[in-house]
C-alpha cells in the first residue's frame, strides 16, 4: 500500500474518532446510529451493545477494527477509492444526524430560565394563597384552622422552601437583567 492511501486511511480513521465523539456527546442512541451508518455503508455488522466505550478504525487491508473484534466487510473493498467512496456515504448520514441532533446550549440556558422564572411566580402565588387561607381562617373564627397553620403547616413548609427559594429568586433576577440589557 503507498503513502498516499495510508494518509487517506489514516484521516478516516481520525475522523471516525471525531464522530464518534460528538454523538456520544450527544446521548448513546446517536452513537449506535451512527456506528449503524457505517454497518450499513461498510456492510459489516458491529456489536457494540456490550461496549460502553468504541473505538473504530479502519486497517490497512480495509477490514474494520472495532475495540479487539476485526469485521470483514460482506462486500469486500477493492480500493482506496470504493473506501473514500463508502466513507463520504457515510459522512454525510453522519452529519445530517449530528446536526439535527446537535444541542443549543443558549437556548436550553433560556428555557430553564423561563421555566425558573415561572415557577418563581408560582410559588409567590400559592405563598399569598395560602397566607390569605389563614388570615380568612382566623377572620372566620375557626382558630383551629389557623392555630394549624401557625404551627403545623409554616415550620414544616417555610425553612425547606427558604433557601431553594432564594436561589430561584436569585437566578429569575439575573435572567430579568440578562432580558433588560438585551432590550437596551
Amino acid at each position: 500500500m503507498d503513502k498516499e492511501a495510508k494518509k487517506v486511511i489514516n484521516k478516516i480513521n481520525n475522523e471516525l474518532k471525531v464522530y464518534i465523539n460528538e454523538s456520544s456527546f450527544i446521548s448513546l442512541k446517536c452513537r449506535n446510529k451512527v456506528l449503524d451508518f457505517f454497518g450499513e455503508e461498510f456492510k459489516v455488522k458491529l456489536d457494540t451493545d456490550r461496549y460502553q466505550n468504541v473505538d473504530l478504525s479502519i486497517l490497512d487491508d480495509f477490514t474494520i477494527l472495532c475495540r479487539e473484534d476485526v469485521y470483514v466487510p460482506d462486500e469486500s473493498i477493492s480500493s482506496i477509492e470504493e473506501l473514500e467512496e463508502r466513507y463520504h456515504r457515510f459522512q454525510e448520514k453522519a452529519d445530517r444526524l449530528i446536526k439535527k441532533k446537535d444541542i443549543d446550549f443558549d437556548s436550553k440556558r433560556n428555557t430553564n430560565a423561563l421555566i425558573n422564572l415561572l415557577f418563581v411566580i408560582f410559588l409567590f402565588l400559592l405563598l399569598i394563597g395560602i397566607f390569605a387561607l389563614g388570615l380568612i381562617a382566623f377572620f372566620r373564627g375557626d382558630y383551629l384552622d389557623c392555630l394549624w397553620f401557625l404551627f403545623m403547616f409554616l415550620p414544616v413548609v417555610v425553612p425547606k422552601l427558604k433557601n431553594n427559594l432564594q436561589n430561584r429568586i436569585g437566578l429569575a433576577r439575573d435572567y430579568l437583567k440578562s432580558i433588560i440589557k438585551k432590550v437596551k
